[in-house]
Protein backbone atom coordinates (compact mmCIF):
# COMPACT_ATOMS: atom_id res chain seq x y z
CA UNK A 1 0.00 0.00 0.00
CA UNK A 2 1.72 3.06 -1.13
CA UNK A 3 0.92 6.74 -2.61
CA UNK A 4 -0.08 7.81 0.86
CA UNK A 5 0.89 11.46 1.86
CA UNK A 6 1.44 11.61 5.59
CA UNK A 7 2.64 14.67 7.85
CA UNK A 8 5.38 14.10 10.70
CA UNK A 9 5.07 16.35 13.47
CA UNK A 10 8.02 16.96 16.11
CA UNK A 11 10.23 19.83 17.90
CA UNK A 12 13.16 19.57 15.73
CA UNK A 13 14.66 20.22 12.76
CA UNK A 14 17.59 17.79 13.20
CA UNK A 15 18.94 14.82 14.91
CA UNK A 16 18.41 16.23 18.60
CA UNK A 17 18.01 12.83 20.02
CA UNK A 18 16.49 8.94 19.54
CA UNK A 19 13.21 10.41 18.40
CA UNK A 20 14.40 12.83 15.45
CA UNK A 21 16.60 9.33 14.09
CA UNK A 22 13.83 7.52 14.16
CA UNK A 23 11.32 9.98 12.46
CA UNK A 24 13.83 10.52 9.74
CA UNK A 25 14.88 6.51 9.31
CA UNK A 26 10.81 6.10 9.34
CA UNK A 27 10.49 8.85 6.89
CA UNK A 28 12.79 7.16 4.42
CA UNK A 29 11.54 3.88 4.42
CA UNK A 30 8.01 5.26 3.65
CA UNK A 31 9.07 7.11 0.87
CA UNK A 32 11.31 4.70 -0.74
CA UNK A 33 8.35 2.85 -1.09
CA UNK A 34 6.21 5.56 -3.23
CA UNK A 35 4.69 7.47 0.23
CA UNK A 36 4.86 11.48 0.34
CA UNK A 37 6.38 12.34 3.81
CA UNK A 38 6.44 15.83 5.31
CA UNK A 39 8.19 17.48 8.46
CA UNK A 40 6.54 19.84 11.05
CA UNK A 41 8.92 21.27 13.06
CA UNK A 42 10.48 24.21 15.41
CA UNK A 43 13.60 24.27 16.28
CA UNK A 44 16.87 23.52 14.26
CA UNK A 45 19.67 21.44 15.50
CA UNK A 46 22.00 19.20 14.65
CA UNK A 47 22.41 18.20 10.90
CA UNK A 48 19.70 19.96 9.59
CA UNK A 49 20.70 19.67 6.21
CA UNK A 50 20.93 15.63 6.02
CA UNK A 51 17.45 15.76 8.10
CA UNK A 52 15.79 17.47 5.91
CA UNK A 53 16.68 15.36 3.26
CA UNK A 54 14.35 12.58 4.62
CA UNK A 55 11.35 13.76 4.02
CA UNK A 56 9.71 15.64 0.83
CA UNK A 57 8.42 18.92 2.75
CA UNK A 58 9.51 20.52 5.95
CA UNK A 59 7.98 23.21 7.15
CA UNK A 60 7.36 24.95 10.64
CA UNK A 61 3.92 25.21 12.66
CA UNK A 62 3.70 28.89 12.14
CA UNK A 63 3.35 27.46 8.34
CA UNK A 64 0.90 24.98 8.97
CA UNK A 65 -2.28 26.27 7.76
CA UNK A 66 -0.52 27.10 4.11
CA UNK A 67 0.20 23.18 4.14
CA UNK A 68 -2.19 20.53 1.92
CA UNK A 69 -5.23 19.18 4.14
CA UNK A 70 -5.62 15.75 2.34
CA UNK A 71 -2.95 14.05 4.93
CA UNK A 72 -3.78 10.56 5.22
CA UNK A 73 -2.16 10.31 8.88
CA UNK A 74 -0.40 13.12 10.70
CA UNK A 75 2.09 11.28 13.52
CA UNK A 76 2.44 13.45 16.64
CA UNK A 77 6.19 12.64 17.77
CA UNK A 78 6.60 15.24 20.54
CA UNK A 79 4.19 16.52 23.17
CA UNK A 80 2.64 20.27 21.25
CA UNK A 81 1.32 22.98 23.43
CA UNK A 82 -2.24 23.10 23.84
CA UNK A 83 -2.88 25.80 21.30
CA UNK A 84 -0.99 24.06 18.74
CA UNK A 85 -2.95 20.29 19.83
CA UNK A 86 -5.97 22.17 19.22
CA UNK A 87 -5.39 23.33 16.08
CA UNK A 88 -4.03 19.75 14.67
CA UNK A 89 -7.47 18.24 15.96
CA UNK A 90 -9.68 20.73 14.32
CA UNK A 91 -7.71 19.93 11.02
CA UNK A 92 -7.19 16.53 11.42
CA UNK A 93 -9.76 14.27 13.72
CA UNK A 94 -9.19 10.81 14.19
CA UNK A 95 -6.00 10.89 11.49
CA UNK A 96 -3.85 12.98 14.39
CA UNK A 97 -1.77 10.16 15.97
CA UNK A 98 0.58 10.61 18.84
CA UNK A 99 3.42 8.48 18.56
CA UNK A 100 4.80 7.74 22.92
CA UNK A 101 8.59 8.50 22.65
CA UNK A 102 8.97 9.41 26.16
CA UNK A 103 7.33 9.86 29.23
CA UNK A 104 5.78 13.89 28.83
CA UNK A 105 2.38 12.76 28.52
CA UNK A 106 1.97 11.68 31.99
CA UNK A 107 4.84 12.94 34.06
CA UNK A 108 5.55 16.63 34.30
CA UNK A 109 9.15 16.57 34.95
CA UNK A 110 9.61 14.38 31.89
CA UNK A 111 11.92 12.02 33.57
CA UNK A 112 9.79 9.66 35.36
CA UNK A 113 11.78 9.66 38.07
CA UNK A 114 11.73 11.06 41.33
CA UNK A 115 14.04 14.98 41.98
CA UNK A 116 15.81 13.06 45.08
CA UNK A 117 17.57 9.85 44.40
CA UNK A 118 16.15 9.74 41.42
CA UNK A 119 13.92 6.52 41.97
CA UNK A 120 11.95 5.39 38.84
CA UNK A 121 8.54 5.88 39.43
CA UNK A 122 5.54 3.29 38.19
CA UNK A 123 2.79 5.46 39.00
CA UNK A 124 -0.15 7.30 36.75
CA UNK A 125 -0.52 10.98 35.80
CA UNK A 126 -1.97 12.60 39.45
CA UNK A 127 -2.50 16.40 39.02
CA UNK A 128 -2.08 16.93 42.79
CA UNK A 129 0.91 14.26 43.29
CA UNK A 130 2.95 15.04 40.15
CA UNK A 131 2.23 19.27 40.56
CA UNK A 132 4.14 19.07 43.92
CA UNK A 133 6.97 16.27 42.52
CA UNK A 134 7.89 18.35 39.85
CA UNK A 135 7.93 21.83 41.84
CA UNK A 136 9.88 20.41 44.43
CA UNK A 137 12.25 19.59 41.75
CA UNK A 138 15.10 22.35 40.71
CA UNK A 139 14.28 25.63 40.10
CA UNK A 140 15.84 25.04 36.83
CA UNK A 141 13.59 22.64 35.36
CA UNK A 142 10.38 24.57 35.92
CA UNK A 143 10.79 26.08 32.63
CA UNK A 144 9.84 22.52 31.17
CA UNK A 145 6.18 22.70 32.99
CA UNK A 146 3.40 23.21 31.29
CA UNK A 147 -0.07 24.36 32.44
CA UNK A 148 -3.15 21.94 31.61
CA UNK A 149 -1.02 19.13 31.87
CA UNK A 150 -3.97 17.05 32.74
CA UNK A 151 -6.03 18.55 29.72
CA UNK A 152 -3.25 17.33 27.23
CA UNK A 153 -3.35 13.68 28.62
CA UNK A 154 -7.43 13.68 29.00
CA UNK A 155 -7.00 15.07 25.37
CA UNK A 156 -4.81 12.70 24.00
CA UNK A 157 -6.73 9.59 26.09
CA UNK A 158 -9.35 10.37 22.87
CA UNK A 159 -6.47 9.84 19.90
CA UNK A 160 -5.02 6.91 18.78
CA UNK A 161 -1.51 6.20 19.81
CA UNK A 162 1.58 4.43 18.74
CA UNK A 163 3.78 3.02 21.26
CA UNK A 164 7.60 1.14 20.32
CA UNK A 165 7.59 -1.04 23.44
CA UNK A 166 4.80 -3.18 25.46
CA UNK A 167 6.58 -1.15 28.50
CA UNK A 168 5.53 1.93 26.73
CA UNK A 169 2.05 0.41 26.35
CA UNK A 170 1.55 -0.95 29.66
CA UNK A 171 2.17 3.01 30.58
CA UNK A 172 -0.65 4.52 28.30
CA UNK A 173 -2.95 2.12 29.31
CA UNK A 174 -2.10 2.68 33.35
CA UNK A 175 -2.97 6.24 32.56
CA UNK A 176 -6.25 5.47 30.80
CA UNK A 177 -6.02 4.91 27.61
CA UNK A 178 -8.29 2.73 25.60
CA UNK A 179 -6.84 -0.61 24.82
CA UNK A 180 -7.62 -0.50 21.30
CA UNK A 181 -6.42 2.84 20.87
CA UNK A 182 -2.84 1.72 21.82
CA UNK A 183 -0.74 0.18 18.61
CA UNK A 184 2.55 -1.23 19.25
CA UNK A 185 4.25 -0.69 15.79
CA UNK A 186 7.70 -2.44 16.07
CA UNK A 187 10.31 0.67 15.00
CA UNK A 188 12.98 -0.66 11.86
CA UNK A 189 16.15 -1.45 12.52
CA UNK A 190 18.47 -2.25 9.91
CA UNK A 191 20.84 -5.10 9.95
CA UNK A 192 24.60 -4.86 9.07
CA UNK A 193 24.60 -6.92 5.63
CA UNK A 194 28.09 -7.86 6.79
CA UNK A 195 28.45 -10.79 9.44
CA UNK A 196 30.26 -9.55 12.70
CA UNK A 197 33.85 -9.58 13.17
CA UNK A 198 35.72 -11.96 15.26
CA UNK A 199 37.33 -10.79 18.26
CA UNK A 200 39.53 -8.30 17.52
CA UNK A 201 43.32 -7.47 18.93
CA UNK A 202 44.15 -5.06 21.71
CA UNK A 203 42.30 -4.21 24.63
CA UNK A 204 38.99 -4.20 25.55
CA UNK A 205 36.84 -2.13 23.85
CA UNK A 206 34.12 -0.37 25.50
CA UNK A 207 30.96 1.69 24.29
CA UNK A 208 28.86 4.61 25.09
CA UNK A 209 26.51 5.86 22.74
CA UNK A 210 24.13 8.55 23.98
CA UNK A 211 23.67 12.14 25.01
CA UNK A 212 25.83 12.72 27.91
CA UNK A 213 23.18 13.70 30.82
CA UNK A 214 22.09 11.99 34.22
CA UNK A 215 19.30 9.93 32.39
CA UNK A 216 21.32 8.31 30.12
CA UNK A 217 23.62 7.25 33.24
CA UNK A 218 26.99 7.85 31.60
CA UNK A 219 27.92 8.65 34.86
CA UNK A 220 27.20 4.65 36.28
CA UNK A 221 29.41 3.57 33.47
CA UNK A 222 32.25 5.29 35.14
CA UNK A 223 31.55 3.85 38.01
CA UNK A 224 31.55 0.25 36.92
CA UNK A 225 34.65 0.94 34.75
CA UNK A 226 36.51 1.90 37.79
CA UNK A 227 35.81 -1.49 39.51
CA UNK A 228 37.39 -3.30 36.80
CA UNK A 229 40.39 -5.49 36.82
CA UNK A 230 40.98 -6.48 33.57
CA UNK A 231 42.52 -4.72 30.48
CA UNK A 232 39.95 -2.23 28.65
CA UNK A 233 39.25 1.16 26.80
CA UNK A 234 36.07 2.84 27.21
CA UNK A 235 34.73 5.45 24.30
CA UNK A 236 31.98 7.80 25.20
CA UNK A 237 30.02 8.84 21.82
CA UNK A 238 27.78 11.73 22.57
CA UNK A 239 27.46 15.15 23.98
CA UNK A 240 25.33 17.14 26.52
CA UNK A 241 25.30 18.96 30.06
CA UNK A 242 27.32 16.64 31.97
CA UNK A 243 29.92 15.76 29.54
CA UNK A 244 33.06 18.58 31.40
CA UNK A 245 31.48 17.27 34.52
CA UNK A 246 32.73 13.39 33.34
CA UNK A 247 35.66 14.81 31.68
CA UNK A 248 36.96 16.40 35.28
CA UNK A 249 35.79 12.88 36.92
CA UNK A 250 37.91 11.03 34.26
CA UNK A 251 41.20 13.32 34.93
CA UNK A 252 40.58 12.93 38.53
CA UNK A 253 40.52 9.61 38.79
CA UNK A 254 43.16 8.55 36.28
CA UNK A 255 41.45 7.31 34.05
CA UNK A 256 42.68 9.95 30.57
CA UNK A 257 44.73 7.40 29.24
CA UNK A 258 41.88 4.77 29.20
CA UNK A 259 38.93 6.92 28.19
CA UNK A 260 37.60 9.26 25.09
CA UNK A 261 34.92 11.16 24.29
CA UNK A 262 34.25 11.90 21.31
CA UNK A 263 31.71 13.76 20.84
CA UNK A 264 28.18 13.03 18.96
CA UNK A 265 28.32 11.27 16.27
CA UNK A 266 26.11 11.73 13.12
CA UNK A 267 26.61 7.69 11.72
CA UNK A 268 27.98 5.62 14.73
CA UNK A 269 28.26 2.80 12.41
CA UNK A 270 31.89 2.27 12.89
CA UNK A 271 31.71 3.18 16.16
CA UNK A 272 29.65 0.28 16.51
CA UNK A 273 32.03 -2.12 14.23
CA UNK A 274 35.16 -0.84 15.98
CA UNK A 275 33.97 -2.10 19.46
CA UNK A 276 33.84 -5.36 21.51
CA UNK A 277 30.84 -4.22 23.99
CA UNK A 278 28.52 -1.49 24.00
CA UNK A 279 27.02 -0.48 27.34
CA UNK A 280 23.42 0.72 28.02
CA UNK A 281 23.27 2.14 31.51
CA UNK A 282 20.91 4.22 31.54
CA UNK A 283 19.20 5.41 35.02
CA UNK A 284 15.57 6.71 33.26
CA UNK A 285 13.50 4.09 32.28
CA UNK A 286 14.22 4.14 28.48
CA UNK A 287 10.59 3.88 26.54
CA UNK A 288 12.57 1.85 24.04
CA UNK A 289 16.15 2.53 23.78
CA UNK A 290 17.20 2.76 20.31
CA UNK A 291 20.85 2.86 20.13
CA UNK A 292 21.09 -0.29 21.68
CA UNK A 293 18.96 -2.44 19.66
CA UNK A 294 20.91 -0.90 16.55
CA UNK A 295 24.42 -1.79 18.41
CA UNK A 296 22.35 -5.21 18.49
CA UNK A 297 21.86 -5.19 14.62
CA UNK A 298 25.34 -5.00 14.18
CA UNK A 299 26.42 -8.26 16.28
CA UNK A 300 27.67 -6.33 19.17
CA UNK A 301 26.27 -7.23 22.68
CA UNK A 302 24.94 -5.31 24.85
CA UNK A 303 25.05 -4.76 28.78
CA UNK A 304 22.28 -2.67 29.98
CA UNK A 305 20.49 -1.59 33.15
CA UNK A 306 16.94 -3.39 32.91
CA UNK A 307 14.83 -0.58 32.63
CA UNK A 308 11.88 0.76 30.54
CA UNK A 309 11.57 -0.54 27.08
CA UNK A 310 15.44 -2.62 27.15
CA UNK A 311 13.97 -6.13 27.27
CA UNK A 312 12.11 -5.47 23.71
CA UNK A 313 15.60 -6.07 22.23
CA UNK A 314 17.73 -7.46 24.78
CA UNK A 315 16.86 -11.31 26.09
CA UNK A 316 19.36 -11.68 29.17
CA UNK A 317 21.85 -14.48 28.62
CA UNK A 318 20.53 -14.14 25.05
CA UNK A 319 21.93 -11.03 23.05
CA UNK A 320 23.74 -9.70 26.02
CA UNK A 321 22.96 -9.09 29.89
CA UNK A 322 20.20 -7.09 31.63
CA UNK A 323 21.62 -6.38 35.41
CA UNK A 324 19.23 -4.68 37.87
CA UNK A 325 19.14 -0.99 37.35
CA UNK A 326 22.02 1.33 38.94
CA UNK A 327 23.63 -2.13 39.78
CA UNK A 328 26.96 -0.96 38.76
CA UNK A 329 28.69 -3.96 41.02
CA UNK A 330 27.03 -6.30 38.55
CA UNK A 331 27.61 -3.84 35.70
CA UNK A 332 31.45 -4.35 36.09
CA UNK A 333 30.89 -8.20 36.99
CA UNK A 334 29.11 -8.99 33.27
CA UNK A 335 31.66 -6.85 31.43
CA UNK A 336 34.72 -8.50 32.92
CA UNK A 337 33.24 -11.96 31.72
CA UNK A 338 32.94 -10.60 28.41
CA UNK A 339 36.37 -9.44 28.44
CA UNK A 340 37.38 -12.85 29.33
CA UNK A 341 35.11 -15.02 27.33
CA UNK A 342 35.52 -13.56 23.45
CA UNK A 343 33.63 -16.76 22.31
CA UNK A 344 30.53 -15.63 24.29
CA UNK A 345 30.53 -12.42 22.89
CA UNK A 346 30.51 -13.70 19.60
CA UNK A 347 27.54 -15.77 20.51
CA UNK A 348 25.35 -12.93 22.15
CA UNK A 349 25.97 -10.84 19.29
CA UNK A 350 24.82 -13.13 16.66
CA UNK A 351 21.77 -14.06 18.60
CA UNK A 352 21.08 -10.13 18.68
CA UNK A 353 21.66 -9.86 15.11
CA UNK A 354 19.35 -11.98 14.40
CA UNK A 355 16.59 -11.20 17.19
CA UNK A 356 17.03 -7.77 15.53
CA UNK A 357 16.33 -9.18 12.04
CA UNK A 358 13.32 -10.98 12.91
CA UNK A 359 11.16 -8.20 14.80
CA UNK A 360 12.60 -4.93 13.38
CA UNK A 361 11.91 -6.00 10.17
CA UNK A 362 10.68 -3.29 7.56
CA UNK A 363 7.75 -5.30 6.84
CA UNK A 364 6.82 -5.47 10.25
CA UNK A 365 6.77 -1.79 10.16
CA UNK A 366 5.02 -1.43 7.29
CA UNK A 367 2.02 -4.05 7.71
CA UNK A 368 1.51 -2.13 11.54
CA UNK A 369 1.57 1.42 9.99
CA UNK A 370 -0.88 0.61 7.16
CA UNK A 371 -3.08 -1.24 9.60
CA UNK A 372 -3.12 1.47 11.75
CA UNK A 373 -3.87 4.49 8.65
CA UNK A 374 -6.84 2.04 7.14
CA UNK A 375 -7.96 2.57 11.36
CA UNK A 376 -7.88 5.88 11.38
CA UNK A 377 -9.36 6.49 7.90
CA UNK A 378 -12.68 4.15 8.26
Amino acid sequence: MSGRRILFLGEYTGFAGGIERYAFQTACLLRHRGDRVDWCGRTPDRDEVLFRQGFDGVFSPERLSDAPSDYDLAALHKLPDPALLAQLRRRFGERLVFWAHDHDLYCPRRHYYTPFGRTNCRRAFSPLRCALCARISSPRSWKYLRPGHGALLAELRGHHAVVLSPFMRGNLLRNGFAEERVHLIPPVIEVSTDPPEGPGQGPFKILFLGQLIRGKGADLLLDALERLDVPWQARFAGDGGDRALLERRVAASGLRERVTFSGWLSDPGRALDECDVVVFPSRWQEPFGLSGAEASARGKPVVAFDVGGVRAWLEDGVTGFAVPEKDTAALAEKLALLRREPALRARLGRAGRELVRERFSPERFLAGFDELIQRVSS
